[in-house]
């Protein structure tokens, strides 16, 4: 891994005009990070990552395996339930088939990291195609698994190695908090570094093959823990997109509440309902869309808007001529109903689940949580 190299996403469907287009657009950031001095690369910009956009999650990702210390990350990834992803070195597959085969057996997706480990933007076109495809084939061949990521080693590419990766209908994936541990820092110094640097939908770069990883191991337990006391949760990256689940409304009335309209089904989840001081009622999915039903008006929704988290509650305003949505992050959007404020972006460790108005709807309450100090 190298920190100096700026680090990008790259579609599969990329081909070789727009890899140079992003190339020249990027330039290259001794950061090793975007010009805004954010992170390139974030979980939800891997394959079946979109549904951890706007969350508190962290993606660990191990290199260089799979090898002897590979048994020891998979002992404490399984007592503690915490999903992970191996970019695994093809000449390593071969030689450790048993340990590739435990990976995937354990349920954690497996990344392509090359044959041997050489520096891609150094080789031709034909010698990039060569280590993808032989370590496609051996991954396979070992596991039943086809990766859908590759990961360059040393953080490094050329514009033709990023074109051959996207010609195979595979997407770059590299990280974006390096611990260093290859360096064998100590246990101590690699959690610390984790944790110091994480942040919500970071990819973070460690290895279970290479050389002796102990250190890492033994580190793994405190960077878990640590990171579920500041409300991080833990997520893969490059597996299988998801299946959708399509949600069907299910309401209940009780006492004088409005009949229940017919069942609605939602591509995504249902996450909040308000109703207004007559004869209908509102629900809310995760993406901002509302269902309006009996009486109620629609007034607008962020269905369709990209948002920065999900969707998790919404209000109606008094006089039921409106309503609120809320976001995780404390974002508020109002339609019919007055925007009052919000906490959206001032402290990521907050997450919020409700909104409550006044009698009057000239305020409201924003509720949430955050880890205790």
């Amino acid at each position: 891994m190298k920190a100096w190299r700026t680090r990008i996403v790259v579609s599969a469907a990329l081909g070789a005009a727009a890899v140079l287009g992003a190339i020249n657009l990027l330039g290259v950031s001794s950061a090793g990070a975007l010009p805004n001095g954010q992170p390139a690369f974030f979980t939800y910009q891997a394959p079946g990552g979109a549904a951890t956009a706007g969350q508190r999650v962290v993606a660990l990702t191990f290199d260089d395996g799979p090898g002897p210390f590979t048994p020891q990350v998979l002992s404490v990834l399984e007592r503690y339930q915490v999903p992970a992803t191996f970019f695994e070195v093809g000449s390593e597959v071969a030689r450790y088939p048993q340990f590739a085969a435990q990976v995937v057996a354990a349920g954690f997706p497996v990344g392509n990291h090359t044959w041997n480990h050489p520096d891609l933007s150094k080789l031709t076109a034909q010698g990039v195609a060569s280590q993808i495809d032989m370590t496609q084939s051996e991954i396979h061949s070992a596991t039943g698994m086809t990766p859908l990521c590759v990961r360059p080693p040393y953080d490094a590419w050329s514009a033709t190695a990023l074109s051959v990766i996207a010609s195979r209908g595979l997407a770059t994936m590299s990280y974006s908090v390096d611990p260093k541990d290859y360096t064998l820092p100590g246990a101590q110094a690699i959690a610390d570094r984790v944790v110091g640097a994480a942040f919500p939908g970071a990819v973070v770069g460690m290895h279970d093959g290479g050389g002796d990883r102990s250190q890492t191991v033994a580190a793994l337990p405190q960077i878990i823990t640590r990171l579920r006391s500041m409300g991080y949760g833990f997520v893969s990256v490059c597996g299988p997109a998801p299946v959708a689940r399509p949600q069907v409304t299910a309401t209940y009335a009780f006492g004088n509440a409005p009949v229940p309209g017919p069942a609605v089904t939602s591509n995504v989840p249902l996450v909040g309902a308000a109703m207004p001081d007559g004869g209908g009622y509102w629900e809310v999915a995760s993406d901002g869309g509302i269902f309006s039903f009996g009486d109620a008006a629609f007034h607008g929704s962020m269905g369709g808007t990209r948002l920065n988290a999900p969707i998790v509650g919404m209000a109606a305003s008094a006089d039921g001529g409106g309503y609120w949505e809320v976001a995780s992050d404390g974002g508020i959007f109002g339609f019919g109903a007055p925007f009052l404020g919000s906490r959206a972006g001032l402290d990521a460790a907050d997450r919020f689940f409700s909104i409550v108005p006044s009698l009057d709807s000239a305020g409201y309450l924003l509720a949430g949580q955050h880890p205790a100090a």
